[in-house]
């Protein structure tokens, strides 16, 4: 999906739009950063593939089983989300990139942290579903910047 997204044309989503795609985005770091990751699987298509540079999960249920067993970790994190941006849409799909920043360390708050994790680029392609909700049925998170001696707490590959 990357490849494909240099060399577009501009696309000016409607604002309805954009703030539907924003609001499922930050929804999902969200549970994930304060919640107990059990919703995030909500938002993905059954059969939908998170890839993380080249690792990928397959399928809702293995999302949900890896976010779960991450939410388990003494990980503090916080995913802040910029520029979001429609590539491409048309009636019952489209792709949506925006720039993560992300803040993490293991323990309690409050941790020593100045700088981001890391700074990736997070590709959504969205299914519009029977009911009309906006599913994400592939995500890829390409780190462009990345902190030295930086660990990440992922879910597992399947």
């Amino acid at each position: 999906m990357p490849s494909t997204m240099k060399g577009h044309h501009p696309v000016l989503a409607s604002q309805e739009n954009k703030a539907i795609f924003t609001d499922i985005i930050v929804a999902i770091w969200y549970d994930i950063d304060l919640g107990d990751s059990t919703n995030v699987q909500y938002f993905f298509t059954p059969d939908a593939v998170l890839s993380f540079d080249g690792r990928e999960i397959h399928g809702r249920e293995a999302i949900h089983e890896g976010y779960l067993t991450r939410a388990k970790s003494n990980r503090l994190s916080r995913h802040i989300i910029t520029n979001v941006h429609v590539v491409r849409q048309d009636e019952n799909s489209a792709d949506v990139v925006n720039t993560l920043h992300l803040f993490a360390g293991n323990g309690v708050p409050v941790l020593p942290n100045a700088d981001p994790l890391s700074v990736t680029d997070t590709f959504d392609h969205f299914v519009k579903s029977e009911d009309g909700t906006w599913l994400i049925e592939n995500r890829l998170l390409r780190n462009l910047f990345v902190r030295e001696g930086a660990t990440f707490v992922e879910p597992p590959s399947k």
